[in-house]
This record gives C-alpha cells, sequence and structure tokens, in this order.
C-alpha cells in the first residue's frame, strides 16, 4: 500500500469517528460506557504515543536536520573542502523544537486555560459572597419581622425559635439554587469551547505528523497511533457540550468542525512533505513534541491516577511500545 493510500484512509476514518463518537453522547440517552475498555484503550493509545514519538517522529526529524546539514556543507563547485573529513557540529534543532513544542502545548492547555478558569472561579467568589451578605440582610430582617410579629403574643421561647430558624433556612435555599445555577451558567458558556480548542491544536499536529511522512510502514504506524486515541477525543468533546447543555445544533457544528481539523492537518503536511529536509524536519520535530505531550500529560497521567486495572493498563501500555518498536525490524526486512 502507498503512502499517500494510507493518508487518504486516514482523512477519512478520522473524520468519520468524531462525528460518529462525538454525536453518541449528544444523541443518545442511555449512553453508557465501559470503564475498563474505556481505561485499557486509553494506556494503549499512550504507549503508542509515546512510542511513535520518541522512537520515529524524534530521529527521522534528526535525520533530516542531518541531510539538510550535509547539504549545507557540500562544498561549492570548484571550491576544495576542508580536507580534514571532519563533520561540523551542529546545534541539535530536532530535540530543541520538540521540547519548544512540547512547551508551546503545556502553556496553551495549562497556563492560559487556567488562567480562564482561574478568572471564572473568581467571578464565581465575588457572587458567592454577595449573595452570602444579602442572604445574612435578609435572615436578620426575618428575625426582626418574626419578633414584631409574635409581639404581645403568648408563644414560648422554643416555637419562636423553631420559627425563625424555619424561615431563614428557606431563604438560605433559595440564594443557594440560584448560586448554583449562576455557576453552571458561568462553565457552559466558557468550559467545551476551550477544550475544543486544545483538542484541535492537538489534531492539527497529528495530521502534520501524517501527512508529512513519506515512508509507508512509518505512514501506519503514526496512523494508528492516532486513529487508537481519536474515538476517545470525539466522546470527550461530546459528554463536555453535553454536561455544559449546550444546544443540540450548536454542538453539532462544533462537532464537525473538530472532525475536519485532521484531516486540514494531514493536508499540510502532505503539502509540506516535499518541500525539502529542512522544513519536514521542524514539522516532524513539532509533531514528536505534540505526541510526547499527549502520552505523558493527558493519556498516561490521566489514566494511572486512576486505581482501577493498574496493572492491566501498565501491560497493555508495554503492549503498544512493543508494537511500534517492532515495526522498526518490519522496516528493516522491506527495505524501508
Amino acid at each position: 500500500m502507498e503512502a499517500w493510500i494510507i493518508k487518504l484512509l486516514a482523512m477519512i476514518v478520522m473524520f468519520s469517528l468524531i462525528m460518529i463518537t462525538g454525536n453518541i453522547p449528544l444523541r443518545s440517552k442511555s449512553f453508557k460506557s465501559n470503564p475498563k475498555v474505556l481505561a485499557l484503550s486509553s494506556a494503549f493509545a499512550g504507549g503508542l504515543f509515546l512510542a511513535v514519538g520518541i522512537l520515529h517522529l524524534l530521529p527521522e526529524a534528526s535525520e533530516h536536520f542531518d541531510d539538510y546539514y550535509k547539504d549545507q556543507d557540500k562544498p561549492a563547485d570548484g571550491e576544495a573542502g576542508s580536507g580534514n573529513g571532519e563533520e561540523e557540529a551542529h546545534f541539535p534543532w530536532s530535540y530543541f523544537i520538540t521540547v519548544c513544542s512540547f512547551a508551546l502545548i503545556l502553556f496553551i492547555e495549562k497556563i492560559a486555560t487556567d488562567h480562564t478558569h482561574s478568572h471564572d472561579d473568581h467571578s464565581h467568589s465575588m457572587i458567592k459572597q454577595s449573595i452570602l451578605k444579602r442572604q445574612s440582610h435578609l435572615v436578620e430582617n426575618v428575625n426582626i419581622d418574626s419578633h414584631l410579629e409574635h409581639e404581645g403574643e403568648e408563644e414560648d421561647d422554643e416555637e419562636f425559635e423553631e420559627n425563625i430558624i424555619r424561615e431563614g433556612l428557606n431563604k438560605k435555599k433559595q440564594f443557594a439554587s440560584k448560586l448554583s445555577m449562576i455557576q453552571k451558567d458561568g462553565k457552559t458558556n466558557l468550559a467545551p469551547y476551550i477544550l475544543q480548542v486544545a483538542i484541535g491544536i492537538h489534531a492539527v499536529f497529528e495530521g502534520l505528523a501524517i501527512g508529512i511522512e513519506q515512508e509507508t510502514v512509518k505512514c501506519l504506524s503514526i496512523t494508528i497511533a492516532v486513529v487508537c486515541h481519536k474515538w476517545a477525543e470525539g466522546l470527550t468533546l461530546g459528554l463536555a457540550f453535553k454536561k455544559a447543555n449546550v444546544d443540540l445544533k450548536m454542538s453539532t457544528i462544533m462537532i464537525a468542525i473538530q472532525a475536519i481539523m485532521n484531516p486540514i492537518g494531514i493536508g499540510i503536511g502532505w503539502a509540506l512533505s516535499d518541500q525539502g529536509n529542512l522544513v519536514t524536519g521542524i514539522f516532524m520535530s513539532i509533531s514528536a513534541g505534540t505526541f510526547v505531550y499527549i502520552a505523558t500529560l493527558e493519556v498516561l497521567v490521566e489514566e494511572f491516577n486512576v486505581k482501577r486495572y493498574k496493572i492491566v493498563k501498565y501491560i497493555f501500555f508495554l503492549i503498544a511500545i512493543g508494537f511500534v518498536s517492532s515495526l522498526w525490524f518490519i522496516e528493516q526486512a522491506t527495505g524501508g
């Protein structure tokens, strides 16, 4: 199978997966997922992402930079070479760009996003303080009104206190309900869209890794790694919009936008795949950083913080690494 066929199939499969899995939570009233299957699949995908990023993308990016420097160091026609046979040392740009890519995704997801959440939390805190202050004034008014109503009447102290407490608790419940609605509305307007921006950035970089790869076996291994994770991405986004009570039409549109992110990334990478060693090396390094980030901070940390199925998840993680590692021997056997 040629690499271009794999890229076309990857576009179709990834678009379909996001559209299907993203719409299941939105349209299924009895949507339930098997936690064990989800956990094992995520652990397997984490192993795939980590191994593909470190064992395939990063070494190949380094090779492209090395080939670029070799071309630059070749003496021009009519010029004599250095004659010492030693290659000039160069800065390891592939590793540096990989680290920068990792840091960029970290900033987008953990710094910029957390800043937004902290702003919302601060707003909710101020609203809560205002409501609690009004609540305390109302309770005081309840105490005064109850005292005036019962002034001159014969009522024992115990019944008088119960009436005051009951009226105060009723007011407290009403304001607690209002506060809950305000907090829910604040999250509804922002959280799922922030999540989609983060996932969309990942999807484009994942697509770049597939599109820019020219070797068939490596292109297939990267595609498998992404596809294994893609269904969980769709479910996560669909659940986020459903929990936030976003309108069904708007949620469907956002899922469709997300579904085209991977094909867009594949198309961009495909267009850049024959632009020379420097361009290919840069984008492969960016993809490597993205893959390592997804594997470590998103998939593995999340999964192994949960106590259930830890041993089995670890086994699936190792199986994924073994699978990607074995592709090197397949490449050698097929002359790749």
